[in-house]
């Protein structure tokens, strides 16, 4: 169990909080390591205390999307900065289900009854293993679609089944569903107690009942809930595709900080581990959130149409010392026509690259304004023109003519990245000889001269350096920290 739910069931006890982990509780030792929702069913009067509960337990509210809320249900976030993982509580206060994408019931009953009858299970308090049963036969029938009725039970739910009946028999369960439905639908119940589950049609008559019954606990019509579930469902795909295929996405498709969007810089010396610690938090965080990550860089990430070939010719024919080649000619004024042409491109590469910054400060704003949370790889910054991701053109400034009009508009841009500061900037280092160790190809003076420039940049007012050189299960906890208190 992680530490900090722990802490947070000992604090429900301690208030005298009545709640219940209502289903799935098959698998709740997964749920309580942070691994699965964890769903639990409260007491409405208690709301008040509850939320102040959360909040000292280091719980987040966030507010799932307007296609993807439902009603009586909050979404609530933990992290556990020791397990360098976020948890997440589906804070049910009346008992709402149905199909899939529409969770037309909302049955005030249901959730009396739970909760009275719930038991307790080590730590935790969970539903009665025969209120569970009757409810997930009444929430596997209730789900039905018409495409589904010659589909076989899911593995998931011949599991509970399986788990729950080992600890039931046909009187629990009978005095359950006593409790929950009507004497048609109790009847069938039992009869399906006492059947092998492996076909969802086997539910059809069940659901049937039970739509008769529930009926005053529903405000769809019939073609409202066609309407709104068929909405939900082509925005739930449509997310789905976006994030399966790896297409970058700047609005949020799931849930949101009520206190809006977030931009987090990662800068980092050489081998300091960046990019390791980038695509660990950003999986992790994206389990429930909603994020981002943009290449800010001019290096091995992304990059626009336009900047792509001109990568490659880069590597072919590019090297180390032909840069600082060609500037010795300029300051000796015998510029060969090889120095001549490798400065015009290099003009037209920042040229190009400050076309492709522009594009991606757009998309960062739009994630931002849209609520989401921005990771960006490196950060554009004009107070070291030439290195650090900072302007290339600035010498040319002093120019006339066309060179310093272009020259003027890049710095725009890179100054840009200056007004729309990050919320928080991350700085990883290592000491020099760890870094070597990492990076044998590099010298010890390269490395010091890349760890000044990442120091020097000073864009966010809200700063952090982590030293990368210990584990890494200790560091990205404090890396994800540092964002947890941001969002």
């Amino acid at each position: 169990m992680l530490s900090s739910i722990e802490r947070l069931l000992k604090a429900l006890d301690e208030h005298k909080i009545i709640y219940c982990h209502w289903k799935s509780n098959e698998h709740l030792g997964e749920a309580l390591d942070g691994d699965t929702d964890l769903d639990v069913l409260f007491d409405p009067a208690q709301r008040t205390e509850l939320e102040r509960i959360f909040d000292e337990c280091g719980l987040k509210r966030f507010r799932a999307t307007p296609l993807m809320q439902y009603n009586a249900i909050e979404d609530f976030i933990g992290f556990d900065q020791e397990a360098a993982k976020i948890w997440h509580v589906h804070t049910h206060y009346r008992m709402t289900l149905g199909e899939k994408h529409l969770k037309g019931y909302t049955i005030t009953p249901w959730g009396s009854i739970l909760l009275k009858d719930r038991v307790r299970i080590g730590e935790v308090w969970t539903s009665n293993p025969a209120d569970e049963f009757v409810l997930l036969l009444c929430r596997i029938a209730l789900k039905l679609r018409w495409r589904d009725v010659g589909h076989g039970l899911g593995k998931d739910d011949q599991a509970e089944l399986a788990w729950l009946r080992e600890q039931i028999d046909k009187e629990k369960v009978a005095t359950a569903a006593g409790k929950m439905v009507g004497e048609r639908s109790e009847q069938l119940i039992l009869g399906l107690y006492e059947t092998d589950l492996k076909k969802k049609s086997q539910f059809v008559p069940l659901q049937k009942t039970l739509r008769k019954e529930l009926k005053p606990y529903t405000a769809y019509s019939r073609a409202g809930s066609w309407f709104v579930r068929t909405k939900r469902e082509i925005f739930w795909l449509y997310g789905g595709v976006k994030r399966r295929l790896g297409w970058s996405n700047y609005s949020a498709n799931r849930r949101v900080s009520p206190a809006g969007g977030v931009v987090v810089a990662l800068l980092g010396c050489d081998g300091a581990g960046k990019s390791t610690t980038l695509e660990y938090i950003y999986n992790e965080f994206r389990k429930k959130l909603d994020v981002v990550t943009i290449y800010l860089g001019s290096g091995d990430g992304s990059s626009s149409i336009l900047r792509a070939p001109m990568k490659i010719v880069a590597l072919k024919v590019g090297g180390r010392g032909i840069g600082k080649t060609v500037e010795k000619e300029y300051a000796e004024k015998k510029v060969s026509f090889k120095a001549r042409v490798f400065s015009f491109a290099k003009f037209v590469w920042a040229v190009t690259l400050a076309l492709e910054k522009k594009g991606k400060l757009r998309k960062m704003v739009k994630a931002r304004n849209n609520g989401l949370l921005v990771l960006t790889d490196r950060y554009p910054q004009i107070n070291m023109p030439g290195v650090g991701d900072g302007p290339l053109l600035d010498k040319y400034r002093g120019k006339s003519g066309l060179v310093k009009k272009i020259a003027n508009w890049e710095h725009r841009i890179y100054e840009s990245f200056s007004v729309n500061a990050p919320d928080l900037m991350i700085k990883l280092m290592v000491p020099t000889e760890v870094a070597i160790s990492r990076k044998p190809e590099m010298t010890a003076e390269e490395i010091d001269n890349k760890k000044a420039i990442v120091m020097g940049i000073n864009v966010s007012e809200h700063q952090v350096v982590i030293d990368t050189s210990r584990p890494f299960e200790i560091t990205r906890g404090e890396v994800m920290k540092e964002i947890w208190n941001l969002i």
